[in-house]
């Protein structure tokens, strides 16, 4: 077995993918410990050339070239075949800094981690650094897999539902039969969090610089998918896997409560696209489907923060609801003025 299992999801990034996969070469492995998948997502441009080239100097570099599936497959596909111990997503347009992988593994090994994150630092397109992570005060904590979801998330963190730059324990995954899920367009990462956090027994917390990031325009957390009726279908088919998922962890735990907590999230995410946009015609539609998938009311057990606010208002009526939102959202549009 290989130490690291690291996957790339690769669609017209031609610009960026040496540099992607020069970046993880540059490293204080030996090439023979660890691997590097990257999956040719059905790529217009010159993704599969290049790699193909790169094969050429790196042994440990392995191709998948598929038709075009989404990211959520090229994903599955790269872990599917993986032999590391443990996973590491890599976005094709970012960079890690060199010579770090020997301790990211060695951490999270040492602390027997399911899940390890790492730091990562985000530039914009002129190269100047303008946000990086601060886990210091977690360094030389274990949390159990709930709290281990919580922790980095606050009103200042960037991209919270972000999976890449985390290590996975593979056998954890492939023991819950955890993937990342089809046809889930946006905030697939949030989705296979819920499910891996709601598992994970252990896990760490790196400061050690390890990841950068670089704004992208075109990608999808710079779109405006989340509005589209593509991303709505994705949150709905999301809640409904959730809830299957769900019945694989016991009710009333500290765990089913992490999984209600994403439920509503996907839940009130389209809901609330559809307010802002004051499409009410597919809001009534979600409602509907929801009602169908038994969500009349939703269980707000460990739920928090606005999704405990907007549960308790849905499970009174659809009006309260739509009166808390239209409320919030007025208090924050004048409190910025």
């Amino acid at each position: 077995m290989k130490k690291l299992s690291i996957i790339i999801p690769a669609y017209k990034v031609d610009d960026y993918i040496e540099k992607c996969i020069r970046s993880l070469s540059n490293q204080d492995l030996p090439k023979d410990e660890y691997e590097i998948i990257v999956t040719n997502d059905g790529s217009p441009d010159r993704c599969r050339e290049i790699v193909e080239g790169l094969q050429l100097e790196f042994s440990n570099l392995i191709l998948i070239n598929q038709e075009n599936q989404g990211v959520s497959m090229a994903r599955n596909n790269a872990i599917a075949i993986a032999k590391g111990e443990y996973i590491l997503p890599i976005d094709p347009d970012d960079y890690v800094v060199p010579n770090v992988l020997k301790s990211v593994y060695e951490n999270a090994k040492s602390r027997n981690l399911d899940v390890l994150y790492l730091a990562y630092e985000i530039f914009d397109k002129q190269g100047k650094s303008v946000w990086e992570t601060d886990y210091a005060s977690k360094d030389n904590i274990v949390f159990d897999g709930v709290d281990g979801y919580f922790a980095p998330r606050s009103l200042e963190m960037k991209d919270p539902d972000r999976s890449w730059a985390v290590l996975y324990r593979l056998e954890m995954l492939n023991q819950h039969g955890i993937n990342y899920p089809k046809n889930v367009p946006f905030l697939e990462d949030g989705l296979f969090l819920g499910k891996v956090f709601a598992v994970a027994e252990r896990v760490g917390f790196s400061s050690a610089k390890f990841y950068q990031r670089t704004i992208r325009m075109g990608s999808a957390t710079n779109s405006r998918l989340l509005f589209s009726k593509k991303a709505i279908d994705g949150f709905l088919l999301a809640v409904n896997d959730l809830m299957h998922f769900a019945q694989t962890i016991p009710n009333n735990s500290k765990k089913r409560g992490l999984i209600n907590h994403v439920t509503a999230k996907f839940v009130f995410l389209p809901l609330t696209s559809c307010l802002k946009t004051n499409n009410f015609r597919v809001f009534i539609e979600i409602i509907k489907s929801l009602k169908n998938m038994g969500l009349k009311k939703i269980d707000l057990q460990g739920c928090n923060g606005t999704y405990l606010k907007y549960g308790r208002a849905y499970n009174k009526s659809i009006v309260n609801f739509m009166l808390v939102y239209y409320n919030r959202l007025f208090k924050m549009k004048y409190s910025r003025n």
